[in-house]
């Protein structure tokens, strides 16, 4: 079994909850296009940096506590979901059960991690931070946190597929959606 960042039960929990809104298509809407249209309502959300969704995976992954170092959330925010987009390559329904496959594109968090560990490194071989004072050492942090999440390049996912459950007219996303969602978000 892969080994997943500490963030992602708290991700998968975020996107169980914004996935299992029902999937009912509207009277003209195929099967297939309810379920492309609920999954592009779900993920388009992280395309807005004030959406729910955005909101919900910054409380998830603590973001608010980034403040000490004068990063704000919406900053952060705007710079992890920066170039987001997703595809909903195909959606195959069989009776009652249904697959999607999507692609997303985005920021790998762990790629990120290593950006902000070299440029941490890099700053404790600088002699002049061993000089600053307290706020203008949290304040260079916070622009290497910044500087490092700019500089993540975005980048497709493999494809994840989502198995969805026709229940009492309703299509819903089992819940390991919501997992391999937030493992792509993290570990792309």
């Amino acid at each position: 079994m892969p080994k997943h960042h500490p963030a992602v039960p708290f991700l998968a929990a975020a996107l169980a909850a914004a996935l299992a809104l029902p999937l009912a298509g509207c009277a003209y809407q195929t099967d297939e296009e309810a379920i492309s249209h609920s999954i592009a309502e779900r993920l388009d959300g992280y395309k807005d940096i004030d959406s729910t969704e955005t909101a919900n995976f910054a409380a998830r992954m603590d973001i608010g506590s980034l403040s000490q170092y004068d990063v704000s959330t919406h900053d952060f925010m705007a710079a992890y979901f920066d170039g987001f987009d997703y595809t909903v390559q195909d959606v195959t329904v069989d009776g009652t059960s249904a697959k999607a496959t999507v692609v997303l594109r985005c920021k790998s968090f762990s790629e990120y991690e290593q950006a902000l560990q070299e440029a941490t490194d890099a700053m404790k071989a600088d002699p002049a931070i061993a000089k600053m004072p307290t706020d203008e050492l949290d304040q260079a942090f916070g622009e290497a946190i910044i500087g490092s999440l700019d500089g993540v390049e975005v980048r497709q996912t493999q494809p994840i597929e989502i198995t969805f459950e026709k229940i009492d007219n309703v299509w819903e996303p089992l819940s390991n959606a919501s997992e391999d969602i937030a493992q792509a978000l993290i570990s792309n």
